[in-house]
């Protein structure tokens, strides 16, 4: 199989991965938070099995759109039944710290373009098919030029090298190799039912999952829950921990509104609240729920259409990045649960994150200064002629926690003389079409607020959004921003290997980012789950991922040293 050499592509199927990125850890409270709904009294909910059955209980905010993993594009259905019920041949450690094999027993890096992999031997598949290399090849086969949230299009060669052993080549060095291979789905190759591709399958995945993960789909109605159930069969070998995840059922309840995930939470019938508006965390002090926080590696941003005059000005959009009250917006919206950034890279990237390096471009071009950003802003509209005040929307999403911080954004343009600015809230799939559409948000002076989350590697924050390959509608460069250093410093970075060399080229990008502001890098806010302490044996064995695709894992990763127990 042949793929281009940099990992772009200018696909559809790239535009609808990102896609998920968005709905991800962007969307807090829609399609990328999940809460829980359920039970009577944190019992673990009104599931069909009894008082004795322990059943863990969280909610959804959307319903999944699909349960065929390779062509998942959205959070929901990855956390639900991506993550849960498929695996991958390597996994991240919660920390992000390590790899660790998952169907993989143990693999190595034979040179800069290829890696072996050993596989483990006696793993089954949910439908009773044995694991092999075949499925490897047939599984990433079939996420090329698919809606998944995976990019394989830097893989040159998926070679079989025997039952249990699989060589992996990219056309050029490719530094996020593993973190893109940890993103491709394994299903078995030995069912008529699906092929390659994906629009020609016959399987129903709602009936029959076809994975090898933990967990197996027992039950799904539209619009209302999805029940996992154990795979009896999993191949864990229990010398730490069980074999088996010691709850007796998963159930995920669609519960859309953050109001109403609350409130049930409140009354006992939830375990977990994903994603938890950081602005009310003060009820839960006399709540069941308890508060646990963990660093995430998404981050909220504006987007200046760099493409459209007046935003043409570059004084305007650091001008404007001045204004911005960042500190206010942290403390009031977030509770303090929140870190300002000047780029794209969050703390949550651990090796590629330098709070000196961000300081210092907050200091020299877009923290805080009211009084810089009003004078660049006159000089702008000096420049490019613009009489005051300009109309200009602000466009969200239906997103408590966003609307609030969006809110302040728009009141503090509409205060200056400058601007006559209104707040455009939108559902997300209203949202993102308008972003894609090349005569939609790439064709008008609209600023977007949203927020982003690309996975473990710096490369999944910043090639999407940033560079000229990705320009909608073959990308998600939806301002149309365009940069031959960027472009390069991009490619640089892709093809780089080792964190120490790589930094530096991410570091050029920040300040590229700082200095010509196509979007404004807001803050990360931490990931702030509530956690039933009615229905785990205790709340300290709960790791809140700092990738909200993922927001499940918790229950039971034992090979990633992650599980938690039934309250007894």
């Amino acid at each position: 199989m042949s793929h281009s050499d940099n990992g772009q592509t200018g696909s559809a199927a790239t535009r609808r991965r990102v896609l998920a990125a968005m709905g991800g850890a962007s969307v807090v409270g829609l399609a990328g938070c999940v809460g829980g709904d359920g039970g009577d009294g944190g019992d673990g909910g009104d599931g069909d099995g009894g008082d004795d059955m322990n059943e863990f209980v969280a909610s959804a905010a959307a319903n999944p759109g699909t349960f065929d993993p390779t062509i998942i594009t959205d959070a929901t259905s990855n956390s639900v039944v991506g993550t849960m019920a498929y695996e991958r041949l390597v996994a991240l450690t919660f920390d992000y710290s390590e790899f660790r094999g998952e169907l993989a027993s143990s693999y190595e890096q034979v040179d800069d373009t290829t890696f072996r992999f050993q596989l483990r031997e006696g793993v089954t598949f949910h439908n009773g098919d044995e694991f092999t290399a075949e499925d490897v090849q047939f599984s990433i086969n079939r996420t090329s030029g698919t809606t998944n949230s995976a990019d394989v299009s830097f893989i040159e060669n998926v070679e079989v090298l025997g039952d249990y052993e699989v060589e992996i080549t990219s056309s050029n060095p490719h530094a996020p190799f593993l973190s893109d291979l940890a993103a491709v789905p394994i299903l078995t190759s030995k069912t008529d039912a699906i092929s390659e591709n994906p629009e020609q399958d016959e399987h129903d995945f709602t009936e029959e999952t076809l994975g090898t993960g933990p967990w197996v789909l027992d039950e799904f109605s539209a619009e209302d829950r999805a029940v996992l159930v154990p795979f009896e069969d999993y191949w864990y070998d229990g010398d730490e921990y069980p074999g088996t995840a010691p709850w007796d059922q998963v159930t995920i309840r669609v519960i859309p509104e953050q109001v109403s995930q609350e409130e049930a939470m409140a009354a006992g019938e939830l375990d977990m609240i994903d994603n938890a508006a950081p602005f009310e965390l003060d009820q839960w002090a006399n709540q069941t729920g308890e508060i646990v926080t963990g660093d995430a590696v998404g981050f909220d941003f504006i987007s200046y259409p760099v493409n459209q005059s007046p935003f043409t000005n570059e004084k305007l959009r650091r001008g404007m990045t001045r204004l911005l009250p960042k500190s206010d917006v942290i403390e009031a919206v977030f509770g303090g649960y929140a870190t300002e950034l000047a780029g794209p890279i969050s703390p949550g990237l651990g090796a590629f994150w330098d709070e000196e390096h961000e300081q210092r471009l907050l200091d020299e071009y877009v923290g805080e200064d009211e009084e810089e950003g009003l004078r660049l802003i006159g000089e702008a509209f000096e420049e490019e002629d613009i009489e005051a005040p300009f109309d200009v929307s602000f466009i969200t999403n239906v997103n408590r926690t966003r609307e609030r911080w969006m809110e302040i954004i728009q009141q503090t343009m509409d205060e200056t003389e400058y601007f006559n600015a209104e707040l455009d809230v939108r559902a997300f799939d209203d949202l993102v079409p308008f972003l894609l559409d090349p005569e939609g948000a790439a064709a008008s002076t609209d600023v977007v607020g949203i927020g982003w989350t690309g996975g473990s590697d710096p490369d999944g924050h910043i090639n999407q959004l940033l560079h000229s390959s990705q320009h909608v509608p073959d990308g998600f460069n939806w301002n149309l921003y365009e940069n031959e250093e960027m472009d390069q410093l991009i490619t640089d970075g892709q093809t780089t290997l080792g964190a120490e060399n790589r930094l530096p080229i991410y570091q050029d990008i920040q300040e590229l980012v700082a200095q010509e502001v196509p979007m404004a890098n807001m803050w990360t806010g931490d990931v702030i789950d509530i956690v039933s302490s009615a229905n785990v044996e205790s709340v300290d064995q709960w790791s809140p991922h700092p990738n909200a695709s993922n927001r499940y894992n918790t229950l039971y990763k034992p090979h990633l040293g992650e599980i938690v127990y039934p309250s007894e």
